[in-house]
């Protein structure tokens, strides 16, 4: 099996990185079919076929093997997180859930929304740092590149959770705009 594996590297990262794509789009389709709480401000305004046009960064390893493996961490890790919210949103509904936050973000104050989506975006980034004192070689280190994927998915969900958090705030202090999304 390991033979086949580093065999076919770029067909297997090829097929990873697909499933990944895809789970992530179905676990947000799941949660948010009308992308009413999709926290990525760039999927949520151009909307669905913004999500399947991400499936194209299945052929990152066709072009290098690194940048697929330093892909495929963050997308399975967002799948992952996705996929632990979706019970709860679709039993509570998503304009409900929209709306119990909206709720929350006006008896609360913005620095403590904010302070979870940063530690746990720091605790994700100190992974990718460790990873990267044990394989610090782009070279020759496999690690590195996960590493990189944990960096980027820190990154990504620090980012994006500060920027909902904004959104979010500022929509439930002018009263509740129906745009703003959730994470």
């Amino acid at each position: 099996m390991r033979e086949f594996i580093v065999s076919n590297f770029e067909h297997v990262l090829f097929a990873l990185i697909l499933v990944s794509r895809l789970g992530d789009i179905g676990t947000t389709y799941l949660i948010t079919p009308k992308l009413k709480l999709e926290a990525n401000p760039i999927a949520r305004k151009l909307g669905w076929w913004f999500g399947a046009l991400t499936v194209l960064v299945c052929i990152v390893p066709y072009y290098s093997t690194a940048l697929g493996v330093a892909v495929l961490v963050p997308s399975l890790l967002i799948s992952s997180s996705n996929t632990a919210k979706i019970w709860f949103v679709r039993a509570y509904g998503e304009s409900e859930y929209y709306e119990l936050l909206h709720r929350l973000a006006r008896t609360s104050k913005f620095s403590h929304a904010i302070t979870g989506t940063i530690l746990s975006a720091l605790f994700i980034a100190l992974a990718g740092l460790v990873l990267l004192f044990f394989y610090p070689d782009p070279i020759h280190d496999w690690g590195y590149w996960v590493a990189m994927g944990f960096l980027i998915y820190a990154v990504v969900i620090g980012l994006y959770g500060c920027l909902y958090f904004a959104r979010l705030f500022k929509s439930a202090r002018r009263g509740g705009d129906q745009k703003t999304p959730v994470p």
